[in-house]
Formats: C-alpha cells, structure tokens, sequence
C-alpha cells in the first residue's frame, strides 16, 4: 500500500502535501479491495467537503458487499464501486461453489444504500451508474 499511498499523494500534489508542485487532475487507482480505498482516501484529510476519514468510513460499511472500489480524482475527488453480479463476485474468500445470481432488487437496495451514505450522509454531488459500465457506481465530490 506504500506505493498506492504515493500514488495518490502525488496526484493531489498540494491539497496533500501542502506545497505547490505537480499533481495530477484526472487519475485511478486499480480495482481496490474496501479496506485498502478505505486506507487510501484518508490520504486526503479534507478537498471542498471531502472529508477522508469520513469517507473511509462509509466505504467500510460495504465491506463484503461490494467486488471492489477505485479511488482517484476527476478534478475532485471521486470514487467509483463496482457492483457484483454473481454472488461469488463479491470481495472476500472465494467459495468452492458457484455463487448465485444477484437479483436486481437486491442490487438496487444496494445502490440506495450507496445513496444515502455518500451523498446524503457524506456531501458528494454526482451519483449514478458510469457511462460504459452500469454496475460501477460514480461517486463524485465538488471542491
């Protein structure tokens, strides 16, 4: 995660390290597991009313819910969720069986449930489902 850490410093350059200097207005980290985009974004204390830790927080509350999570910044900082079709395609050990399919009711619960976290409890300002991939949630906070 070192390297992961840098990464990100350097890609929000002065809103981290306090200094001018480069930074990076448009980058994504790789597919993450909860706990480590939840090591990532306190990285960022504070960016407009992103606030790290907080945020760090409400990614761990999907913890074995979700298949991954990429942090980066699109000017602000954003974080995009991918959703699991198959059960087995949720984060954590895999099982030795198949796993089932997700109905889509439980799906759509689970994107309410992104909802009302990062924007009504957290402050983001874009929502929805990214352009090419429907099951990877956009999350997106303004500065």
């Amino acid at each position: 995660m070192n390297l992961a850490e840098q990464f990100v410093r350097i890609g929000f350059g002065p809103q981290v390290l306090g200094q001018r200097g480069f930074q990076s207005t448009k980058f994504l980290t790789p597919p993450l597991s909860t706990a480590q985009a939840a090591e990532l974004v306190r990285v960022v204390p504070e960016y407009g009313s992103f606030r790290g830790a907080a945020v760090a927080e409400g990614i761990k509350q999907f913890a074995g819910r979700v298949s991954s999570v990429e942090f980066g910044r699109e000017g602000s900082p954003v974080l995009y969720v991918q959703l699991p079709y198959w059960t087995h395609q949720r984060e954590g050990p895999i099982p030795r069986e198949k796993g089932a399919r997700i109905p889509d009711e439980e799906s759509n619960q689970l994107v309410e449930e992104l909802r009302k976290v990062f924007v009504a409890g957290l402050g983001a300002e874009e929502f929805g489902p990214d352009t090419i991939d429907k099951r990877k949630i956009r999350i997106w906070w303004h500065h």
